[in-house]
């Protein structure tokens, strides 16, 4: 694993773009069938460990696993948060267990 600044990033950029330029000679070849797919990682830290998280806090941890995946999907779709649940008993728990996202949804932005 290694962190990208962003000079890095520029040049690993360009070693993409110069990569794709060889394999379609420069555009002349055109890639028909092609799919870019994006992979997002996420790790949650607990300044506990899961039992003591769990007993000791009282804090249900997939609340918070759950919390902030919506809060990423709602990042990369460009959607609130709610819009992105379907089902409505889904919707009325998520709205019960963290208020700021009902808050959220009354607000017309």
């Amino acid at each position: 694993t290694k962190t990208l600044w962003a000079k890095d990033v520029k040049s690993e950029s360009n070693k993409a773009y110069d990569l794709l330029d060889a394999i379609s000679r420069s555009g002349s070849l055109p890639i028909a069938y092609s799919d870019l797919h994006v992979v997002v990682c996420v790790t949650h830290c607990f300044e506990k460990d899961i039992m003591a998280t769990v007993v000791e806090d009282n804090i249900n941890p997939i609340d918070r696993l759950e919390m902030s995946t919506l809060l990423l999907g709602s990042t990369i779709h460009g959607e609130k948060p709610m819009g992105l649940i379907a089902d409505e008993s889904e919707r009325r728990r998520f709205g019960s267990s963290f208020l700021m996202l009902e808050a959220e949804e009354s607000v017309d932005c």
